[in-house]
């Protein structure tokens, strides 16, 4: 399973869009930081997990990630991540060892391309944060949420399987 986390804030994505010619088009939205994160992980068989949250991930939020996943995914978990510090912390590093059925392996520094879980958060962003300015956190989650369940149960399965079916070939 590949795992990583991704950022989301207020500032919205910036697509295209038409405009009449010589006017750029404006969108005015109140200066906010506010921002939520997610967590997630695509297993090679087409399954999606995911948790949203407030802020910025933390050790705790990898640990916990960790444990809905042992509950969730039955046999050996091996967990294709990146060196980021909350994956090498002291507190992650403990819990991977005290659980024999989960093992961590790392890609190389800089590597995003070897993760395929950023092709869906690069999806996320283009398809459906594209041009989507929420005004408030509460109606950013709501569009996440939708997100989750398009790539949940319609999306990624398919694409998954469409590589499949041309690596076959």
């Amino acid at each position: 399973m590949y795992l990583d986390e991704v950022g989301f804030s207020l500032k919205g994505v910036r697509r295209r869009t038409w405009a009449t010619r010589g006017v750029t088009p404006l969108v005015t939205l109140p200066a906010n930081w506010e921002k939520l994160s997610t967590i997630g992980a695509i297993t090679s068989d087409g399954r999606f997990f995911q948790h949203t949250t407030s802020g910025a991930i933390s050790s705790g939020d990898v640990i916990g990630f960790f444990r809905h996943l042992l509950r969730h995914v039955q046999g050996e978990l091996v967990v294709v991540l990146d060196n980021a510090g909350i994956h090498r912390a002291k507190a992650t590093q403990a819990f991977v060892e005290l659980h024999e059925r989960l093992s961590l392996v790392f890609l190389p520094p800089y590597a995003p391309e070897l993760n395929p879980i950023e092709l869906v958060w690069a999806y996320v962003k283009r398809n459906v944060l594209g041009n989507f300015c929420a005004r408030s956190v509460a109606m950013l989650k709501a569009k996440l949420m939708v997100a989750w369940q398009r790539i949940r149960y319609i999306e990624l399965p398919r694409r998954l399987m469409d590589s499949n079916l041309r690596r076959d070939q």
